[in-house]
């Protein structure tokens, strides 16, 4: 974990002009970074197995997490670090050691994943490391997804993800999926109980039940063959 001065003068050369980042937020951020670790579960455990300690780090999308020193979104509500797109991010090249990209590349337009991981790759340090996650194209998950329906929430083969990985420069060090028939129940919770409520009423409860968040925990313990959630870490190589 990065100090606090390290971390401003890692900000000072690497964000571009006009970019702005909040230092009372970051600070917070990194006082409190581990005890939100302690209380990870399920997927979020999985992708913090996955990264490398003591790397000046980026969230690209990190709604509501707090992963890495420098955490972005494109929503301003989520009140994330910096407000910025993933297609046009704010950032000199080669800066940063590490780059989350969690359960995001589903979300943006079809066509613009070439675009993201571009941009990505480019904001990497020689020899940098991506975390990725999205969900995993399998009938049955795909099929029971409500975003799908209304949000063209898409999902992803292996083979998709490799395919794009590597054309924009990353080498593949780590590929595999988990979670189950729990992660998909406890996500139909969210789209049809939880998120109603909050958007409705606006009365926030737990994204699933606990015995729900318990079970999905238990899954994601074991890799799949055909899990929930594709995990991905990649390293970047020269395009040159």
């Amino acid at each position: 974990m990065l100090t606090y001065l390290e971390l401003f003068n890692y900000m000072k050369r690497g964000l571009r002009n006009g970019a702005w980042f909040k230092l009372p937020r970051l600070q917070k951020a990194l006082l409190s970074e581990n005890k939100r670790h302690e209380e990870l579960l399920g997927r979020l455990k999985v992708i913090q197995g996955l990264m490398s300690k003591g790397k000046f780090s980026l969230s690209v999308g990190c709604k509501e997490t707090r992963f890495a020193e420098i955490n972005i979104d494109i929503d301003p509500f989520v009140s994330p670090d910096i407000v910025a797109d993933v297609r046009s991010l704010p950032f000199r090249d080669d800066v940063f050691q590490q780059v989350l990209f969690t359960d995001v590349i589903e979300h943006l337009p079809k066509g613009d994943e070439p675009k993201a991981l571009q941009e990505i790759h480019r904001v990497l340090c020689s020899g940098g490391e991506l975390i990725l996650t999205t969900s995993y194209d399998s009938i049955f998950y795909t099929f029971l997804d409500p975003a799908r329906y209304v949000m063209t929430h898409r999902h992803y083969k292996k083979e998709r993800i490799k395919d794009l990985l590597e054309s924009q420069g990353f080498r593949i060090e780590v590929m595999f999926t988990a979670g189950g028939l729990w992660a998909c129940l406890s996500n139909l919770w969210y789209c049809f109980i939880s998120y109603p409520l909050k958007k409705i009423l606006n009365y926030r409860l737990l994204y699933a039940p606990s015995f729900m968040q318990v079970k999905e925990d238990q899954e994601y313990n074991t890799i799949r063959q055909n899990g929930y959630t594709v995990f991905v870490r990649a390293k970047k190589r020269s395009m040159y």
